[in-house]
């Protein structure tokens, strides 16, 4: 069964921003090994990151969903 959801534009676009930011870290291996880069990586990102998944994208899922995925 195919399901949708809706979502508000902007929050899309913060997700957008934080995978975009995530691929330039990873899509080049001098970065991602380089301990300061990383260091400097979580410190300017984490937060957001942090938002994104346990506020933002949580919310997108359905309560069935999200009890699928906590296992209750």
């Amino acid at each position: 069964m195919l399901r949708n959801i809706e979502v508000k534009l902007d929050e899309v676009k913060r997700v957008y921003k934080m995978m975009e930011q995530l691929h330039d870290l990873l899509h080049q291996p001098e970065k991602y090994r380089n301990r300061d880069v990383m260091e400097s990586f979580v410190q300017e990102h984490y937060a957001e990151l942090s938002e994104l998944y346990y506020e933002i994208v949580w919310e997108w899922l359905p309560q069935d969903i999200q009890d699928e995925i906590t296992d209750e």
